[in-house]
């Protein structure tokens, strides 16, 4: 039995956009990306100086051994949720250790007390825990691994600490409780790392480097806070899809299902589910728009129609744009997430040039809008067709709209539906009639009598403000 300790290292390659996540709203996916790589570099550093421990680099996959000096040994963690990579890394070093601790990548210069106090722990305890702040734990240190011991244990979570201590207890181990420390995950976690090196109580000097460097990036900044609005009717199929895509981007903060009255199941699935809220509003995506508006707690609105899905850059690139005070909102560009017929690429090759050209945009592609504009302009118009319009152009009275160079992915069903050459001539037919001031109302029913008779959907007939 190996008398040194094994110190394990949690860490992913530090790819562009699958790290700091939180962060690239801040940062940039590559700036983000080069922050994680030097947090692993510093911890690294910190653990291979102790001359008691046998560093090991618990990977998620290959490619780390060129960001490090000296030997190191690589092991993969291997599938499942973070519980079962944990045991798998667990149950390896303890064939050799008496003392295995596990640490994460995400507390660059994590003061060496705290890993000689998990050491000493381990002499009189079955395990040892470090809390962090945020509700989970910067270090596990254990002298037994029963089989399953970390299982279920809901990760990323506020309780993930406390359910974890009460795991091992009900396995009947000893635990010994650390001092809370801290992992970097958010702008507010950046500050307070920086704070602590300048006042040399931590020392981390690759990622106090990056931070001198990239200040003008995120010194006193803070990351978007977006609240995605969702306005659904009878969007069972696409909504399941869109949800699960949402997920992938931690940078949101909050995702609102606003249902203009559905008949096909979605309040019904939606109850199964926990990641989005759901609000009722009368039918129409101004009402619906409003509605998710009202309930939204960020100080960023985008609007995402329930058949889109935004691209993996989009919180960087909205914050890139927002980045200037004169910009008040925006949206994307598009592309059909379909390759035929090869009509549709030219479909929306045009919608792009219009949009570049008029700076115009319509709700598929994904407007995004302060908060305080949106309230400023009195909300969307309750128009049944053409409030998307409307809306940006108020946002433009207010500031600059933004056209971003990224492509949200849009389903062409409308236009396979009818026709792509039909929906094309349809559209631009009923934009012209707008503009020469026909009422949103009647265009709706041009547009109904336009369609299959299963795809019709009730209108109402107030007369709107024409559009200046």
């Amino acid at each position: 039995m190996n008398q040194r300790a094994c110190i394990c290292v949690f860490a992913k390659p530090p790819v562009p956009g699958s790290v700091k996540t939180r962060l690239v709203p801040l940062l940039g996916s590559r700036h983000a990306a080069e922050l994680a790589k030097v947090f692993l570099q510093d911890t690294w550093a910190s653990v291979s100086a102790l001359p008691w421990a046998r560093p090991v680099l618990a990977s998620t996959g290959e490619g780390l051994q060129d960001l490090l000096h000296g030997p190191i040994e690589i092991w993969l963690q291997g599938g499942g949720d973070l519980g079962a990579r944990l045991e798998n890394i667990f149950h390896r070093a303890l064939h050799n250790h008496a003392q295995v601790i596990a640490i994460g990548a995400d507390s660059p210069g994590l003061p060496t007390k705290y890993l000689e106090q998990a050491r000493e722990a381990l002499e009189r305890a079955d395990a040892v825990i470090g809390p962090s702040e945020d509700g989970g734990f910067y270090l596990l240190g254990l002298r037994k691994c029963p089989t399953g011991l970390l299982s279920g244990i809901p990760w990323s979570a506020p309780t993930t600490c406390l359910e974890t201590i009460a795991k091992l207890q009900t396995a009947g181990l000893t635990v010994h409780i650390l001092d809370d420390w801290f992992d970097v995950d958010t702008a507010q976690d950046l500050e307070k790392l920086n704070a602590l090196i300048t006042a040399k109580q931590v020392e981390a000097p690759k990622t106090e480097h990056f931070l001198e460097t990239h200040a003008w990036r995120w010194a006193g900044a803070q990351p978007i806070k977006c609240s995605v609005i969702v306005p659904t009717l009878n969007e069972r199929e696409s909504l399941p899809e869109t949800l699960r895509a949402l997920a992938e981007h931690q940078w949101i903060h909050e995702v609102i299902v606003a249902d203009g009255g559905s008949t096909d199941g979605t309040r019904e699935w939606f109850a199964s589910q926990n990641f989005a809220r759901f609000v009722e509003s009368p039918p129409g995506k101004g009402n619906q728009i409003n509605r998710g508006a009202q309930t939204a707690s960020g100080d960023l609105l985008l609007i995402l129609h329930a058949d889109c899905q935004l691209p993996t850059d989009a919180g960087e690139r909205i914050a890139s744009a927002l980045r200037s005070q004169s910009v008040a909102g925006g949206c994307f560009e598009v592309r059909f997430n379909a390759s035929r017929p090869r009509s549709l690429k030219m479909v929306a090759a045009g919608i792009n040039f219009r949009c570049r050209l008029t700076k115009g945009a319509t709700g598929d592609q994904g407007i995004f809008v302060r908060r305080n504009v949106f309230e400023r302009i009195r909300g969307c118009p309750d128009w049944p067709l053409f409030e998307d319009v409307d809306l940006v152009r108020r946002i433009k009275n207010v500031g600059r709209f933004a056209v971003l160079d990224s492509y949200l992915l849009v389903s062409p069903r409308r236009h396979l539906a009818r026709g792509v050459l039909r929906t094309v001539l349809l559209i631009y037919a009923l934009r012209v009639a707008f503009w020469l001031g026909v009422s949103p109302f009647t265009l709706k029913k041009w547009f109904d009598d336009s369609r299959p008779a299963a795809d019709l959907l009730p209108t109402t007939e107030p007369t709107p403000e024409r559009p200046s």
